[in-house]
């Protein structure tokens, strides 16, 4: 029986020690990427942001933390819109966010396409967006001179939703030192303004608006080390 017990501990012990995990429980990072509206125009222009993001590793694959944007955000046509409607949106976007990866939930060292996907993640949170009309179509250029409501200026709350997938870097001890990442971002708008129309549904479509962001970045770890 004793001999049958220190077999167990012996090879629980191995188990926890091929599991192990280093990392570093905080990380900084900038993503570039494309914007792109789901609003009240037909059209759809990419256009580029940058995003700043600082989050805490509360374990290897759940982290927690900050994020802002800067960019712009467009969509219309002033000249083959149904409507000539056009607006380009220079926003700034602050979000709370977490996201959790695969690897959290899986033995992922019993298979290798676990193990290569590990990293892949979904997360969500709360923002709040400034946006900031740098140029739109407020009058009707078809001699009407109606004038299409909405606000050249406004915030809104929004609810980020995150998927993408990382992949670590090592430093000679086995921390995770760098994280490359693809991430498709979707933010569902609390408010009809990131477009800078809110017409009458009677008379103009005019629906919740989106609006998504396609990003790769890279993040830097540093700081208190954790054993996972």
């Amino acid at each position: 029986m004793k001999r049958f017990t220190i077999f167990i501990l012996g090879c629980l012990f191995c188990s926890l020690a091929s599991a192990q995990y280093n990392y570093y429980r905080l990380s900084i990072g900038l993503n570039t990427g494309a914007t792109h509206a789901l609003a009240d125009v037909q059209k759809v222009i990419p256009k580029p942001t940058i995003i700043l993001t600082g989050d805490y590793h509360i374990t290897p694959f759940t982290l927690a933390g900050i994020e802002i944007q800067k960019g712009n955000i467009s969509g219309g046509d002033k000249a083959n819109d149904p409507h000539l409607r056009f607006f380009n949106n220079s926003y700034m976007a602050v979000m709370l966010n977490g996201k959790t990866q695969l690897g959290q939930f899986v033995d992922f060292e019993s298979s290798n396409l676990l193990y290569a996907i590990r990293g892949f993640y979904v997360g969500t949170g709360v923002g709040i967006i400034q946006n900031n009309m740098a140029d739109v179509v407020r009058i009707k250029p078809d001699g009407t001179n109606y004038k299409f409501p909405g606000l050249d200026k406004s915030t809104n709350l929004l609810i980020p939703i995150n998927t993408g997938i990382s992949f670590n870097v090592v430093d000679k001890w086995r921390f995770t030192k760098f994280i490359f990442s693809f991430n498709y971002q979707s933010n569902i708008m609390l408010g009809e303004d990131i477009d800078g129309y809110n017409d009458p549904k009677s008379i103009f479509k005019n629906g919740r608006d989106f609006w998504g962001v396609a990003s790769v970045g890279v993040r830097y770890c540093f700081g208190p080390e954790g054993l996972y």
